[in-house]
């Protein structure tokens, strides 16, 4: 029998110990590390944020002018500078800091829907999650609000018992709610920004599809840019053009003449991060309060303006709007409707009833649609084409408009019939 030394087992067991910490150690930094998106460290933002003299500063200094902070985005867009990075997006961290970087640590290349909440359109939200079980939807889906006082503790109970699948989200446990205020619309491009898909299909709470709303992410434009966006049936305003050409001089892209509609809007943040981020600084409450929100009408232009400043491409549906509703004296009256590239409905916004505002016992009669020709906006908006007859729907559009009437009577309790 060999002998070994008591010395020599000691020190292969030290070093046997030495490499499996090693490899232990090595792991652990390689789980850790952010996973890298599509080129972009989602983390890279946030993660080398300190809260220096300089920081403090810029945080205290609130009349920083706005062609300045658009100069700033563009710069930040070609050179990631820790400056820029202070001075642009410090304030939107959370007091604390691992909360924002545990979401900028963990992203993926799934596909998702986010939607936001309140406990304004609660029920409208309900609508919309069993309208998606009733077509089939696939997709994961998160839920977002920001604090109690916008979604209530009993509203939160109510939809994590009812859809326990989908991801409740507060946002104010990421951001820095105490200077973001995420209540109304800005809360939009943020819950995207905070969503853990890459493939973001953020939609409004009272849309609804009329084939699954998978078919986007299949679309050869959200294909080509990373983005998809729908036009509304305004155009932009000549003050609001105006004040887009102020700020964007250099800017090198086509300014669409009709506003948006965010009702609906596709993001690959793998690919359009930085139009992402320029978009949610236009929706920060300093910037919305003091500049954006008093040219443009909330969030929905928002969302191309924040690729435009940085030269970035986006795409819309080249497709106009149309009507979905019942014919009313040669016009159709009821909601917003949007097409597909074959100018096929594709979704609606505006729910089941005829105006929410005023009525949530009022059901909308949903017998045809027609696309755009001349629209009366109002209370109830109506649409007139004299180049085209109304359209009936198909048998498969039927049964889903039928199942989203039923859906709506129940959450909302009104008797059959």
């Amino acid at each position: 029998t060999i002998k070994v030394p008591i010395s020599s087992y000691i020190k292969g067991m030290v070093s046997w110990i030495a490499m499996i910490l090693f490899v232990i150690y090595v792991s652990a930094c390689i789980l850790l590390l952010p996973i890298r998106l599509s080129g972009y460290q989602w983390n890279h933002v946030f993660s080398r944020y300190v809260a220096s003299d300089h920081t403090k500063q810029l945080s205290m200094n609130s009349a920083i002018d706005f062609n300045d902070i658009v100069a700033d985005l563009k710069m930040y867009s070609l050179q990631h500078s820790q400056y820029l990075e202070e001075k642009l997006f410090s304030r939107w961290i959370h007091r604390e800091m691992a909360k924002t970087l545990e979401y900028f640590s963990r992203q993926n290349n799934l596909k998702g829907i986010v939607i936001c909440t309140g406990n304004g359109h609660f029920l409208l939200t309900l609508v919309a999650l069993h309208a998606l079980q009733s077509i089939g939807n696939t997709m994961s889906i998160e839920v977002m609000f920001s604090t109690s006082t916008d979604l209530s503790a009993s509203n939160q109970k109510l939809l994590t018992n009812q859809f326990p699948a989908v991801r409740l989200v507060d946002l104010s446990t990421i951001f820095n709610d105490s200077y973001l205020e995420l209540r109304g619309w800005e809360i939009k491009p943020f819950a995207v920004l905070a969503s853990r898909f890459q493939h973001v299909l953020l939609i409004d709470s009272d849309v609804l599809f009329l084939e699954k709303p998978s078919v986007l992410f299949e679309n050869e434009l959200y294909l080509r840019t990373g983005t998809l966006f729908f036009y509304d049936r305004l155009d932009l305003s000549p003050k609001a053009l105006r004040w887009i050409r102020s700020i964007s001089m250099k800017s090198i892209g086509t300014i669409p003449h009709r506003t948006q509609e965010s009702g609906v809007v596709l993001i690959d943040k793998g690919r359009t991060l930085m139009g992402l981020l320029s978009t949610c600084k236009l929706n920060e409450h300093e910037q919305r309060e003091r500049v954006t929100y008093k040219h443009l009408h909330g969030d929905k232009d928002t969302w191309w303006l924040g690729f435009y400043l940085l030269d970035m491409a986006y795409s819309f549906i080249p497709s106009r709007t149309a009507s979905i509703g019942h014919i009313h004296r040669h016009t159709v009256c009821g909601h917003i409707l949007h097409l597909d590239q074959n100018h096929q409905p594709i979704w609606w916004n505006g729910g089941l009833f005829k105006n929410r505002y005023v009525n949530t016992r009022d059901i909308l009669p949903i017998e045809v649609w027609l696309e755009e020709g001349t629209w009366t906006l109002a209370i109830y908006s109506c649409l007139i084409n004299h180049r085209q007859k109304p359209r009936s729907f198909n048998q498969y559009q039927r049964h889903l408009i039928e199942n989203y009437t039923q859906i709506t009577k129940h959450v909302y309790n009104i008797a059959p019939g």
